[in-house]
């Protein structure tokens, strides 16, 4: 069966990714630091998350054998904070770092005022295929700090429920294609076992209802973790964990699945997981992850019956060239190529280009891999990812994110950890959040 991408997606990416072909080959190949002038071979040094082999080898071998006087060394930083730690020192040191890639939206903004990445505005609102990334463009889906782009979104990533198939079939649960939050506990009651949790952690309300920009108040001046959707958030998380529907952050912790959220998945811990298709290449590694069950993905459940909300994934990836680099163009040429034709290498990796177009059959016999029909539902690949139609939130907001984001990691573990109540919480992340929002405006 073929299956099309939906009409809006195609109509909000008019470029597609077959003419990046052309453009990538019109980007100068050969530079002197900053203007292009070199005559010879340059070797692009790029740091990214994703392991080598789950796409960013075939990324580099593609790009090389079109543009053979650019050379790409890969090296692999894990996206934790140890590894963040790692490239920021390197970056700020004389380690020689021509492209960088950032996964959190706080590691990028701290690059971006550490003034450690090259202005993109002009370039890419000059170029016709990443001119979607540029500032104005709709639908929003890149960061901007003050008006600028300092980096390009390499993937789009909806956000879904993989669940546990023989868990819902031994239940006799069929999930409601138009399920709410209500259904999901329900679900993850029904679930729960000896030894098993219906589910890792119940859907981010608060992001659901509110969307770009929740955690401040209109203008970015102060902080919202007075709204009433973060405390129904934790609440219901607080319930689901005291009922064991939910697994306890105490075990979370002792057992470090909040880095390894695939392990108690995949070992049948939990029935039902919430992440992002990058996750699909530790369900396709049988040798270090075997298990014997399908993984069926479903839509996001709907904070209340019949209510638009927004999806909790995003544009993530962000490709950005180092300010330090003495080869802007051939790295921009690689940005190009990356979003570009470049960008179904990374499909079996789980990363989902964040340009629209291609053939949707290709897109998931790439995602599933050789093992599909064994390991996923297949049709729930393309119905509730490839094709979904959900609304990506994107900030626009950085007013003190990264220590928004850093003051808000310590309280809500220890919300959930019982340290501290639900109000001291709310008093706390409002005062906290305000007086860091306040010293930087």
């Amino acid at each position: 069966m073929t299956y099309t991408i939906s009409r809006r997606r195609l109509l909000a990416g008019a470029a597609g990714l077959g003419s990046a072909a052309l453009l990538a080959a019109c980007g100068k190949d050969s530079e002197s630091k900053n203007t292009g002038n070199d005559t010879g071979a340059v070797t692009l040094n790029v740091w990214g998350g994703v392991p080598p082999e789950s796409g960013p080898d075939a990324l580099f071998a593609a790009f090389t054998a079109k543009h053979p006087n650019i050379k790409v060394k890969y090296t692999r930083y894990v996206n934790d904070d140890q590894g963040n730690l790692k490239l920021d020192t390197a970056l700020q040191g004389g380690l020689e770092i021509d492209v960088v890639v950032s996964y959190a939206r706080s590691a990028l903004a701290k690059r971006v005022e550490a003034g450690l990445l090259t202005d993109l505005t002009d370039r890419i609102a000059g170029d016709a295929t990443l001119k979607a990334f540029a500032p104005g463009a709709e639908p929003a889906s890149n960061n901007f700090f003050d008006g600028k782009a300092y980096s390009v979104p390499a993937s789009r990533s909806v956000e879904t429920v993989l669940a546990n198939k023989s868990l819902l079939d031994k239940a006799g649960i069929t999930v409601p294609e138009d399920w709410t939050a209500a259904d999901f506990r329900a679900i993850a009651k029904e679930l729960s076992g000896k030894d098993v949790y219906g589910c890792l952690t119940p859907p981010d309300l608060a992001r659901q209802k509110l969307g770009p920009d929740f955690t401040y108040k209109a203008g970015g001046r102060e902080s919202n973790f007075d709204d009433p959707a973060f405390r129904e958030n934790f609440q219901l998380r607080l319930d689901m964990m005291a009922e064991k529907s939910a697994v306890p952050m105490t075990e979370i912790v002792a057992q470090k699945w909040d880095a390894f959220a695939q392990t108690p998945f995949l070992t049948g811990r939990v029935g039902m997981w919430i992440s992002q298709p990058f996750v699909l290449r530790y369900i396709k590694d049988t040798k270090e992850y075997p298990h014997d069950f399908q993984t069926i993905l479903l839509p996001l459940p709907a904070p209340q019956k019949g209510v638009p909300f927004w999806n909790t994934g995003g544009y993530g990836d962000n490709v950005a060239i180092t300010k330090k680099s003495a080869h802007q163009d051939a790295a921009f040429t690689l940005l190009q190529f990356w979003l570009g034709e470049g960008a179904t290498r990374m499909v079996p990796g789980g990363r989902l280009p964040s340009l629209p177009g291609g053939d949707t059959a290709v897109l998931a016999a790439d995602l599933g891999g050789p093992d599909a029909a064994k390991l996923f539902d297949e049709r729930s690949l393309v119905t509730n990812l490839l094709t979904s139609d959900a609304r990506i939130p994107v900030d626009t907001i950085q007013t003190a994110h990264a220590e928004i984001a850093t003051i808000m990691n310590g309280l809500n573990q220890r919300v959930l950890l019982g340290s501290i109540s639900l109000d001291e919480w709310a008093r706390t992340a409002k005062q906290q959040c305000d007086a860091a929002i306040k010293k930087v405006g």
